[in-house]
C-alpha cells in the first residue's frame, strides 16, 4: 500500500496532468526509463507511432519506483515497456499486443551445484516486476532481498551476502558492461518480451497503435531503429 505521502503526491500530480490534458488532449505522458539502448529504441519507435496517429508522446522525469502505480492510477498515461504480466497487478494498464524487444531473465549465483529452488537467498530489483513474476510462478523458499538497482544486486552478490541475483540481461550489460560474469555461474531462467501499456482511458488508441507498429515492422522502420541502437540480435 502506498504511504500517505505518496498518495498525496499522486493526487497532486493527477490534478496537474488533468489540467495539462485539458490544454492538450493529444499529448500522452510517460516516465523516463533507465537509459539503455533498448529504452532509446522504444522511445524513438513509439514517438513515431504516436505521431502517425496524431498524438504527441512526452517523456517526463518521474520516480521509477512509483511509475507502475502512478500509471495504474492514471497519473501517467501508461508505461513505455513492461513485461506482459504487469497487467495482473495493475489492472488499469492495457497491453498493446506488439512485442517491442526480447530479453533474457538471468540468474547469477555463487554456487555451481546450487540450483534456483535450493538457493538460500536472492537479490532482485524492486522496480522491475520480471524477477518477482518469475518467483511467484516458480516457488522459492529462501530469502528474497529487494533492492533499488543493479549495482546493489551485484554488491550483495560479490560480497556473498546473497547466493544469487536475478537480473535483466540488457540492464546488466548496459549498466555494468565490465562486470566479470564469468566469476559466477550464469543460468538463463527464461526469455521475455517487453510491451507498451496504456491506461484504460486510452483503450481506443490500441488498435491504431497496433496497426502502425505492425506497419513499421513490415516497412523496415523497426529493423532500422534496432540497427541504429545495435539491437539487431533481437
Amino acid at each position: 500500500m502506498l504511504s500517505k505521502y505518496l498518495s498525496h503526491r499522486f493526487a497532486f500530480l493527477l490534478l496537474f496532468f488533468c489540467f495539462s490534458s485539458l490544454a492538450n488532449t493529444h499529448t500522452l505522458f510517460f516516465n523516463r526509463p533507465a537509459d539503455t539502448p533498448q529504452a532509446r529504441f522504444v522511445i524513438d519507435l513509439l514517438k513515431m507511432a504516436y505521431k502517425e496517429i496524431g498524438y504527441e508522446m512526452s517523456i517526463i522525469d518521474f520516480s521509477h519506483q512509483n511509475s507502475l502505480e502512478a500509471a495504474n492510477q492514471g497519473v501517467l498515461d501508461g508505461q513505455l515497456g513492461r513485461i506482459a504480466d504487469v497487467k495482473e497487478g495493475y489492472p488499469n494498464l492495457i497491453k498493446v499486443n506488439y512485442p517491442l524487444f526480447d530479453f533474457n531473465l538471468i540468474l547469477l549465483k555463487n554456487c555451481k551445484t546450487c540450483y534456483y529452488p535450493k538457493l538460500k537467498s536472492l537479490a532482485i530489483q524492486s522496480s522491475y516486476p520480471a524477477a518477482q513474476s518469475y518467483i511467484e510462478r516458480h516457488p522459492f523458499k529462501g530469502d528474497v532481498i529487494k533492492v533499488r538497482n543493479v549495482t546493489a544486486q551485484l554488491n550483495l552478490l560479490t560480497q556473498n551476502r546473497v547466493e544469487g541475483a536475478i537480473l535483466l540481461d540488457f540492464m546488466l550489460s548496459t549498466k555494468h558492461p565490465d562486470f566479470d560474469q564469468d566469476a559466477f555461474h550464469k543460468q538463463v531462467l527464461m526469455p521475455m518480451q517487453s510491451y507498451h501499456f496504456v491506461h484504460k482511458r486510452h483503450e481506443k488508441l490500441i488498435p491504431k497503435l497496433t496497426r502502425v507498429l505492425e506497419k513499421f515492422d513490415e516497412n523496415g522502420t523497426v529493423q532500422f531503429l534496432k540497427s541504429k541502437y545495435n539491437l539487431t540480435e533481437f
